[in-house]
C-alpha cells in the first residue's frame, strides 16, 4: 500500500493503480472493513488525480457504502463532498447538488472546520458550473485563506487553478495567468506533478492568446517532454496548442499534421466519452418506470370515475323510481283489446297528462303515439299477442294534453285469454328523468373514452420512447464493446507471446470486463422488456422445474453441494416460463451467497398460510443486514461488495416485476452470515 502511495505522489499512476488494486484484494482477503475503506480512498485519488473520474466515482461509491454501515458520519461526510465535486464535473448537476445538500446537513451537525471549508469548495464550483463568477471568486479567496492557515498546499493550489478557469472563461487573461501562475508556484514546490501539467497546458493557452509564441512555446516543450504526461485529456489540450504553435510559428505543413493528430485524439476522446451512458441508464430508466407509471395511474383513476358515475346514475334511477312510487302512490294502467284500442285507462293517466276522462274514448290510439316510435310498439305488441302471458317492453313517446311529448315504458302482458282481464295489460312508467339521464350518460362516455383514448395514447407514445431508449442501448453499446472484445481477442490471438505477464493480465481484465458490461446490458435490456410482456397463467409443476434448474447448475459446477433439499410443492396456475426465471434467479443467489460455508445447506419449499401458498428458497450464506432489506429489489442496488460476490444486481428485481405481474408479493428475511430466506406468493388464482 505504501508503494502505491508513494507512487501516486509521483505522478506514475499505472504502478500506483496495480499497487493499490492488489492492496484492496488482500484487505478483503483479511475481511477488514477499515482496510478496505481506506484502499477505496486511495483508488478515489488515483484516479480523481488522473481525471479517470467515472472509475473514481465507482470507488467512491463503495467507500460510502462501507462508511455509511459504520455509522462513520465525518468519513461520510467527507465523501460526500468528494462526490458532490466529482458529479460536477462531469456536468450531473442535479445529483451533484443533491449529494452536496446531504453532505452539509451532516456537516452542520459536526464540529469540524476543515470539513466546512471543504463544503465551500464543493459549493464554489457549483457556483462556477452556474457561471457565478463573481460569487465563485469570493469563496475560492475565502478557501485560499483557509488553506494557507492549515498548510495545504493541495486545496490553495486547486482554489488558484480554479479561479485562473473563471478568470479565463470572462477572458480576464492577465488576472487569469497571475493565478496559474501562483498555482505552478505551490504544485512545482510540492511536486503535484498532474497539477502542475494541467497549469502548464493552461499558461500555453492563455500565452498563445496573448501571441506571446516564445513562452508558448517553452511551456509546450516543457509539457510534451514530461515523462508523465499520460492524462488523455491534457494530450488532447497538447495537440490542440501544437496544432494552433506551429500555425502562429508559420510551418503550415507541420500545423496540418498537428490538427490531424488533433482531430484524432479527439475523435478517441470522443469515442471513450461513451462510456459515460452507463452512468446515467439507471437514472434515465427510473424517469421512464416513473412516468410509465403515472400514466397508468392516470388511466385508472378515469375507469374508476367512469364506474362511480355509471353506478351514481343507476342509483339516481332507482331512487326517482322508488320516489314516485311512495309520493303519489298511483300506477299508470292501460288495458288493450284485441283490436288494441283501450277497455281501461288508470285515473293517474288523465291527471298525469291533463286529459279528460272521455279523451281515449275519442281517439285512436294509432294517432298517440309519436310517428317515429308506431311501428315499434306495435311490433312490440304484435309479439305479445303471439305470446300469451310473457312480458314485453318497450318504449315510446306519448302526447301530453300540452301538444309535449312524454317517454314512457311499457310492461305488456297478453292476458287476452283471462276471463278476468279478456286484454292487454300495459303497466306505463314515466321513463323521462331516465332518457335524459341516458343522455347525460352517453355524452359522459362518449367524453371519457376520447380522454381514455387521450391517456392510452401518451401511455404508449411513453411505452414507444422506452422501446426506443432500449434499442439505443442495445446498438450504441454493444457495438463498441464488440469492437473491444474482438481486436483484445486478435491482441491475444497474434501477439500473445509478445506481451509480458501484465500485459495478458491487462488484456484478461478488459475482456472479462467487456463480457461483464455485455452481461449488463443484457439484464437491463430484459427487465426493461419485461414490464411489457403479458403473462399466459397455465397448471405448472414447481418440483418438476426446480429439479430440472438444479441439474443444470450441477452440469455447469460438478462441485456444487449435494445439501439441496427440495420439499413436496403442489402444482399452481401461473406463467411457467416467468415463474421458471424466479426460481432460478433466487436458487442462483442461495447457491452464490452459501458458496463460501465449509457445509452450504439450501432449502426449497412451499407454507401454505391462510388463502395462499407462500413459496421459499432458504440458505446458510452470507445472510445481509435487514436495515438495508428495502434495497434487495431495486435494479442496480447490492448489499455485498463485487469484489465478495459477483453480480449485475438485476436478478431481484427482475423476479420482483415478474411476482407482481401475478398479483404476488415478494420479500426476504436473514442475518448476517447465518443466512436468507426469500418468500413469494402468486396472487390469489394460484
Amino acid at each position: 500500500m505504501l508503494k502505491g502511495l508513494i507512487k501516486l505522489k509521483r505522478g506514475e499512476y499505472k504502478a500506483a493503480e496495480q499497487c493499490l488494486l492488489r492492496s484492496l484484494e488482500l484487505a478483503g482477503n483479511f475481511g477488514d472493513v477499515r482496510l478496505r475503506c481506506n484502499r477505496y480512498d486511495n483508488l478515489v485519488a488515483l484516479y480523481t488525480t488522473s481525471n479517470q473520474i467515472h472509475r473514481a466515482i465507482d470507488f467512491l461509491k463503495r467507500s460510502m457504502e462501507l462508511k455509511e454501515a459504520q455509522g462513520d458520519a465525518t468519513a461520510l461526510a467527507r465523501s460526500l463532498l468528494q462526490m458532490s465535486s466529482l458529479l460536477f464535473s462531469i456536468e450531473d448537476f442535479k445529483d451533484g447538488r443533491e449529494t452536496l445538500d446531504k453532505a452539509n446537513s451532516i456537516i452542520s451537525e459536526l464540529d469540524n472546520a476543515e470539513l466546512k471549508m471543504q463544503y465551500h469548495f464543493a459549493y464554489a464550483t457549483l457556483l462556477s458550473q452556474e457561471k457565478k463568477y463573481d460569487e465563485a471568486l469570493s469563496e475560492f479567496d475565502n478557501i485560499i485563506s483557509f488553506a494557507d492557515e492549515i498548510h495545504d498546499s493541495f486545496l490553495a493550489s486547486k482554489a488558484y487553478y480554479n479561479q485562473g478557469e473563471l478568470l479565463k472563461e470572462s477572458e480576464r487573461w492577465a488576472e487569469a495567468e497571475n493565478k496559474f501562475t501562483r498555482a505552478l508556484e505551490i504544485s512545482r514546490q510540492n511536486h503535484f506533478v498532474s497539477q502542475e501539467l494541467m497549469v502548464c497546458v493552461q499558461l500555453a493557452t492563455i500565452a498563445l492568446r496573448q501571441n506571446n509564441i516564445d513562452r508558448c512555446r517553452v511551456l509546450y516543450d516543457y509539457i510534451s517532454g514530461h515523462k508523465d504526461m499520460e492524462d488523455t485529456v491534457l494530450r488532447e489540450d497538447l495537440a490542440e496548442i501544437e496544432a494552433k504553435l506551429y500555425e502562429a510559428e508559420g510551418h503550415p505543413q507541420k500545423a496540418l499534421d498537428a490538427y490531424r493528430s488533433y482531430m484524432q485524439s479527439y475523435k478517441s476522446h470522443y469515442d471513450n466519452e461513451q462510456s459515460k451512458v452507463i452512468l446515467f441508464i439507471k437514472a434515465r430508466y427510473e424517469n421512464e418506470k416513473r412516468e410509465r407509471e403515472l400514466q397508468e395511474s392516470k388511466l385508472s383513476k378515469m375507469e374508476s370515475e367512469m364506474k362511480r358515475l355509471t353506478i351514481e346514475n343507476t342509483l339516481k334511477e332507482t331512487e326517482n323510481r322508488f320516489k314516485a312510487w311512495v309520493e303519489n302512490g298511483t300506477e299508470m294502467i292501460v288495458i288493450l283489446r284485441n283490436d288494441l284500442n283501450p277497455t281501461y285507462v288508470s285515473p293517474y293517466i288523465y291527471k298525469s297528462f291533463g286529459y279528460s276522462r272521455n279523451f281515449f274514448k275519442e281517439v285512436n290510439i294509432h294517432d298517440l303515439i309519436h310517428p317515429e316510435d308506431i311501428q315499434s310498439v306495435f311490433e312490440k305488441l304484435k309479439f305479445a299477442k303471439d305470446n300469451p302471458g310473457l312480458a314485453v317492453h318497450s318504449q315510446f313517446r306519448l302526447p301530453e294534453s300540452s301538444g309535449e311529448y312524454r317517454w314512457i315504458e311499457s310492461t305488456s302482458t297478453n292476458l287476452l285469454h283471462d276471463e278476468t282481464v279478456r286484454g292487454i295489460v300495459c303497466n306505463l312508467k314515466d321513463i323521462i328523468e331516465r332518457k335524459q339521464s341516458e343522455v347525460a350518460i352517453q355524452e359522459l362516455n362518449r367524453s371519457l373514452e376520447i380522454k381514455i383514448e387521450e391517456r392510452t395514447a401518451e401511455l404508449q407514445e411513453a411505452i414507444k420512447d422506452l422501446e426506443a431508449f432500449s434499442y439505443s442501448v442495445s446498438h450504441d453499446l454493444r457495438s463498441p464493446l464488440r469492437i473491444i472484445s474482438g481486436y483484445t481477442r486478435l491482441l491475444i490471438s497474434d501477439h500473445e507471446k509478445e506481451m509480458s505477464e501484465e500485459a495478458q493480465e491487462f488484456v484478461n481484465i478488459i475482456l472479462d470486463n467487456s463480457k461483464r458490461m455485455g452481461q449488463l446490458i443484457d439484464d437491463l435490456l430484459n427487465f426493461s422488456r419485461m414490464g411489457r410482456k403479458a403473462i399466459s397463467r397455465s397448471q405448472t409443476n414447481h418440483n418438476s422445474m426446480i429439479q430440472s434448474i438444479i441439474s443444470d447448475f450441477r452440469r455447469e459446477d460438478t462441485a456444487l453441494t449435494k445439501n439441496i433439499i427440495v420439499h413436496e410443492i403442489g402444482p399452481t396456475s401461473c406463467d411457467p416460463a416467468l415463474i421458471k426465471q424466479v426460481w432460478i434467479n433466487l436458487i442462483s443467489n442461495a447457491i452464490k451467497y452459501s458458496g463460501k460455508k465449509a457445509d452450504p445447506i439450501i432449502e426449497i419449499g412451499a407454507i401454505p398460510r391462510f388463502n395462499e401458498t407462500v413459496y421459499y428458497v432458504k440458505d446458510n450464506g452470507a445472510g445481509f443486514d435487514m436495515r438495508f432489506a428495502k434495497h434487495l429489489f431495486t435494479v442496480f442496488k447490492r448489499l455485498h461488495d463485487r469484489s465478495d460476490f459477483d453480480g449485475m444486481g438485476v436478478g431481484l428485481a427482475l423476479a420482483q416485476r415478474i411476482i407482481r405481474m401475478h398479483d404476488g408479493r415478494i420479500w426476504a428475511e436473514a442475518e448476517v452470515d447465518k443466512g436468507a430466506t426469500f418468500y413469494f406468493t402468486l396472487g390469489t388464482s394460484e
